[in-house]
């Protein structure tokens, strides 16, 4: 129970990142400049704890991530969905954001279809994605 809070309090703190991502877009888009270094900063270290790269996302199938986020703890799905997060937020860094919207999508649907709860955050990230 001890090690599954500590896993679950790290998840939290990789969740607190991707936020940060999502906020230093909406700076940028304010008409204020954001911190692009800050945001780079932010994605190397969030895929340093998640243990991975864009390129194993992107030319992975979603069970494969899962297995991979899985670690020694189980927690693949929320790992997962997190990454997804991440890559939406790199998609508004890349010049071609399409590759990286395409898995997020797919990283979403897969987390909606393999959890055991029901989203509705995930269920707008989806509509978004669709848009």
């Amino acid at each position: 129970m001890l090690k599954r809070d500590f896993i679950m309090v790290q998840i939290e703190e990789i969740g607190k990142m991707v936020v940060q991502l999502v906020l230093n877009r909406n700076d940028g888009n304010d008409g204020n400049d954001g911190n692009p270094a800050q945001s780079e900063d932010l994605l190397a270290t969030i895929y340093k704890s998640l243990q991975t790269t864009t390129d194993f996302l992107l030319t992975h199938s979603p069970a494969e991530i899962r297995e991979r986020l899985n670690l020694d703890d189980g927690c693949g799905l929320e790992r997962a969905e997190l990454a997804a997060k991440t890559l939406i937020e790199e998609s508004y860094r890349r010049e071609d954001p399409l590759p990286l919207r395409r898995k997020a999508r797919e990283l979403i649907e897969f987390v909606q279809a393999n959890d055991n709860t029901f989203s509705l955050e995930r269920m707008q990230l989806l509509q978004e994605l669709n848009d």
